[in-house]
């Protein structure tokens, strides 16, 4: 075992130097600092032949601390480790729960003063910056701490200048005007969750974008009161299969119930690993990363679904109007993108018919001959419930038969 001191500047309301729970907190004046030549870890790439042979690649460096802080007050905690990185992992536990107690701390420090109804939580803020060995006579020695990163993410890309499918194209320009506010939000989160990695983000953020991609879409199809039940719903309504239903349940429970993910575990598993550094995270979430399909299937099921969706509000003629509003005529309703659910499919419908029998067959013949689709086509012609009592208008939800 060695012994290691590990220096990291703290930012926070009220600081009492001293020592506090093994760790010490003492002012450091800038001067000092950069005598010492204190700067944020940070992750650099191996000299590996794989980055000299390869044209291309993406790399991830294992850590890089994005923090910047600057700060005269220190916090320096003392411990015996076999290796640098442990003794850093170590530390970082240490100090990382002297920090949120310490915000605690503040909050109650304000609401003794200034009654219950004021202040806050504001998080204490913390930076290691320096890492030393120590001697038998505890004399600070500089260390060459480094940690590298040999993973290499899909190198000499691309294998192909031309889609394997020519239909693709007019597929990724169809979707990408298709103006639709599920959609664009799930595939956010997607495209986020499948990045997570690169841009270092936490195990718990990458879980959640996740999930959250294949929830938007399942919530959006349904309003039944549990998960289960609103993605039987779905399921239903754009294909789901029994296997894709059994993994996104195995998400679900995931998500809710293991780990430290949306709901953390009364204990983190992970705080009884051995000192470490980076630090792992207790995340039992098996979705997203590389080789996972199911967020992306439900994306294009939704897709091929929603594309066929029409709303359509029934428009009275206005007689003292101008001649736009004719029997018959369809208009394209535009709303303001991407604010409201849905409004790429969205049409107003002119016509002076009341009875609501004659007006779902004038409606569907109408659509046909404008759209130049068979009548069969059609699939589904209902009235949309009235969710808005202060909106006086009479809605039909209209699907067609649509491939992707």
């Amino acid at each position: 075992m060695a012994k290691y001191r590990i220096y990291a500047l703290i930012h926070g309301e009220t600081l009492q130097e001293g020592h506090l729970f093994g760790c010490e907190i003492r002012k450091m004046e800038f001067e000092e600092q950069k005598k010492r030549k204190f700067a944020p870890i940070e992750g650099v790439i191996s000299k590996s032949d794989i980055f000299d042979y390869h044209k291309t690649y993406v790399t991830s460096l294992r850590y890089v601390d994005p923090l910047r802080i600057k700060s005269e007050y220190i916090i320096v905690c003392d411990i015996e480790e076999d290796k640098p990185g442990d003794a850093l992992g170590g530390a970082i536990k240490v100090i990382d729960r002297i920090t949120r107690f310490l915000s605690l701390a503040c909050l109650k420090d304000i609401k003794s003063i200034f009654g219950e109804n004021r202040g806050s939580f504001e998080p204490y803020i913390y930076q290691v910056n320096k890492i030393y060995a120590l001697d038998e006579k505890a004399i600070e020695k500089d260390i060459d701490f480094k940690l590298e990163s040999g993973h290499c993410y899909l190198p000499n890309r691309p294998e192909y200048t031309k889609w394997r499918n020519p239909e693709t194209e007019v597929f990724l320009e169809e979707i990408y005007n298709f103006q639709d506010e599920i959609l664009e939000r799930s595939l956010k989160y997607l495209y986020g969750s499948s990045i997570g990695h690169f841009i270092l983000n936490s195990g718990e953020k990458i879980a959640l974008d996740h999930f959250k991609s294949i929830e938007i879409i399942i919530n959006a199809l349904s309003n039944k009161a549990k998960f289960k039940q609103r993605l039987q719903d779905a399921s239903i309504i754009i294909g789901i299969t029994p296997d894709e239903k059994e993994r996104i349940v195995q998400l679900w429970e995931e998500r809710s119930k293991f780990g430290d993910v949306a709901h953390p575990s009364p204990f983190d598993e992970a705080e009884r690993y051995p000192n470490q550094f980076p630090i792992p995270s207790n995340i039992r979430y098996s979705g997203g990363g590389w080789g996972d399909s199911i967020a992306a299937n439900i994306l294009l099921k939704y897709y091929r679904y929603i594309k066929g969706v029409y709303i359509i509000d029934i428009e009275e003629i206005d007689k003292n109007s101008n001649e736009f509003e004719k029997e018959g005529k369809f208009v394209k309703i535009y709303t303001f993108f991407p604010f409201n659910v849905r409004n790429q499919n969205h049409l107003g419908f002119y016509t002076e018919e009341k009875d609501k029998n004659r007006l779902k067959i004038k409606l569907k013949k109408a659509f046909a001959y404008h759209y130049k689709i068979p009548i069969n086509d059609i699939v589904e012609l209902v009235l949309q419930p009235n969710k808005n009592p202060h909106l006086k208008v009479i809605r039909y939800m209209l699907r067609i038969c649509t491939i992707i």
